[in-house]
């Protein structure tokens, strides 16, 4: 099987959406379900290895790596684009669609199959110009987020790029320099607060942090996931944070302290403004930043079972998630409304959307027997202090605090899962609606069915994990069980205590509310500021012009202008007594070459004296 080696499965991908245009919408979709499950059998056969290499200005780009991280990307990225691109189907979207879906898809598993940093950078930029444009297909207010969500990750890859370059002039600059060596991005250390950091990790980090939707960074989340087509989101779902978390761990590889706080921040942060939302889709787009808070927490730890289970999760959370978008989709087609609070209760007339939504919510909560369970008590297990008590880069303290943190974000997550399931399903007088269709029913079925079966078998998930060799699971417990019962316990009262208040809620003050404001007068101060002064400077300058090309035309006038009125008289009678009245006009070519000279004359003293 080398020869899968020389084959890049975004390759398979690309070539599926060239035959887009040219195909039935019936067979366009299908080679694209086709082209994505190859790239699972691609990822599951390969071997571990490096394959094409192509030198860029000087550098080697690494087309195909292969290790434990990349496998795993490319069996969840082409896994679940299987079943977004039937779900689109179902959901009546065109060609067109499709075509720029698959063009988000391709760069994205690109990025998280190539070896080097150069190639991840060139796959990050395309997907997100690609993601951009997925987005703006949908109009209306699709079209002003997706150029709010262009800038944040226009701005965040100009980071990321940044500290690249920094890291390949702080190492030795050859070919081989930004290759995946698992030492991630260092650099030059540089004195900051007392400690030593190195600036190129600092703009990846951040360049990296605005994609994972970091705290301050993350507006453009659920500022964009709720307004395309709801097919469009389900795609969304998977692929942008996934591939930041990729990321994230090649640049830190060891683990980092303010990597598992921030991500553990973002924990807390994603389900608290989750718990405020009535639109269904911002609800879940706040729960993306949470959940990949917990991600990066487990690969700040830098354990083995921490980076496991980060990516575990990050597996997982694309099933359930991809689920819970699903789920809200079908509500929306079916009643044409975002808001949980704008319809009644829809439970006893959509069981079929009702029992996806279960599912999904049970398997985000981590609620024993489903996958959500596994993956997310790997990573509280590797923040807690009897499994994390040897971390050289933790003290007791600090890990304590880290694993109630985890803690309090994944209250608050059950929390709002109780929430939508009430709005959504319970909520005011029952409503007759219809339900998913056959298409939406198998499809979200076979998702379901994995969320299921990677919570109860979980041994099927465990050998494609990095780092499966150090690992020893034993997720039913009953220690285990006993911490999934008081995270529900928390997470229930939380709504019980709360619900007078989310009741009330509709959104809450993000920092968006700010800042994007702030951007958009700054930027038109800003740019009004610039333009007044070439104003000011131009009229400045033709003026002078104009007054150097009257004076060599006219100096008597040019000089009359720049006497007192006092002695004007005396100046004419001197100049009407004076032989040939000198200062008389000159001709209009001889004028513009002594102008020529006077200004050729001023900027060399300008330049030289």
């Amino acid at each position: 099987m080398n020869e899968l080696l020389s084959i890049p499965p975004a390759l398979i991908v690309a070539v599926a959406a060239l035959i887009v245009p040219f195909a039935s919408r019936r067979i366009a979709h299908g080679v694209s379900v086709v082209s994505l499950l190859a790239v699972v059998a691609w990822a599951l056969l390969v071997p571990d290895g490096v394959g094409p290499t192509y030198t860029f200005m000087g550098l080697e780009i690494i087309v195909v790596a292969v290790d434990d991280f990349s496998r795993l990307m490319a069996i969840i990225f082409g896994g679940f684009g299987a079943a977004a691109v039937a779900w689109a189907y179902f959901a009546g979207t065109d060609n067109r669609h499709l075509l720029w879906g698959l063009a988000y898809v391709a760069p994205s598993i690109w990025t998280v199959t190539v070896g080097d940093w150069l190639g991840l950078v060139v796959g990050w930029e395309v997907m997100a110009i690609t993601s951009t444009v997925f987005v703006w297909l949908s109009g209306g207010t699709a079209v002003r987020a997706g150029y709010r969500y262009a800038l944040a990750h226009g701005i965040g890859g100009s980071l990321l790029l940044a500290g690249v370059v920094l890291y390949l002039f702080a190492v030795d600059p050859s070919p081989t320099a930004l290759h995946f060596d698992g030492t991630g991005i260092g650099g030059v250390p540089i004195e900051v607060a007392g400690s030593t950091v190195s600036l190129a990790a600092v703009l990846a980090g951040v360049g990296i942090g605005v994609n994972t939707a970091m705290i301050g960074l993350h507006s453009w989340l659920p500022d964009t996931y709720p307004q395309p087509h709801v097919a469009t989101s389900v795609f969304l779902a998977c692929y942008t944070t996934k591939t930041a978390v990729y990321a994230a761990y090649r640049a830190f590889p060891d683990g980092s302290v303010v990597l598992a706080f921030v991500g553990a921040g973002m924990a807390i942060y994603g389900a608290s403004f989750a718990l405020a939302q009535k639109d269904m889709r911002r609800l879940l787009s706040y729960h993306i930043q949470s959940q990949v808070g917990i991600m990066l927490a487990g690969i700040g730890v830098g354990s083995a079972l921490g980076i496991a289970g980060a990516f575990a999760h990050l597996f997982n959370h694309i099933l359930y998630k991809g689920l819970l978008f699903m789920a809200a989709g079908i509500l929306i087609l079916q009643l044409k409304e975002n808001r949980l609070d704008n319809f009644g209760a829809v439970g006893t007339s959509a069981p079929i959307a009702l029992i996806v939504f279960l599912i999904g919510a049970m398997s985000i909560s981590g609620v024993p027997g489903f996958n959500g369970f596994i993956s997310k008590g790997m990573v509280m297990d590797a923040a807690d202090y009897d499994f994390a008590s040897d971390l050289v880069i933790f003290g007791d303290f600090s890990i304590d605090v880290l694993f109630w943190m985890i803690v309090i974000g994944s209250m608050g997550t059950f929390a709002s899962f109780i929430k939508f399931g009430y709005y959504a399903f319970l909520y005011g007088d029952p409503i007759e609606t219809t339900d998913a269709n056959l298409g939406h029913a198998v499809v979200s079925g076979a998702v379901a069915a994995a969320c299921i079966v990677f919570g109860v078998y979980y041994q099927a998930l465990v050998p494609y994990l990095p780092m499966a060799g150090e690992l020893d699971l034993h997720p039913y417990s009953s220690a285990h069980l006993f911490k999934a019962s008081y995270l529900a316990a928390g997470g229930i009262a939380i709504f019980v205590l709360g619900k007078p208040i989310m009741d009330r809620l509709h959104g809450g003050f993000d920092v968006d509310q700010l800042y994007y404001p702030a951007t958009f007068y700054g930027t038109r101060a800003l740019s009004g500021g610039i333009g007044a002064v070439y104003n000011r400077v131009n009229d400045l300058v033709v003026g002078t012009g104009w007054r150097l090309v009257g004076a060599v035309h006219d100096p008597n006038t040019a000089i009359r202008g720049t006497i007192p009125d006092r002695w004007r008289d005396a100046y004419d009678r001197r100049y009407e007594e004076t032989p040939g009245k000198t200062g008389g006009k000159l001709g209009v070519g001889l004028t513009v070459y002594v102008a020529a000279g006077v200004l050729t004359l001023a900027l060399a003293v300008a330049l030289f004296i």
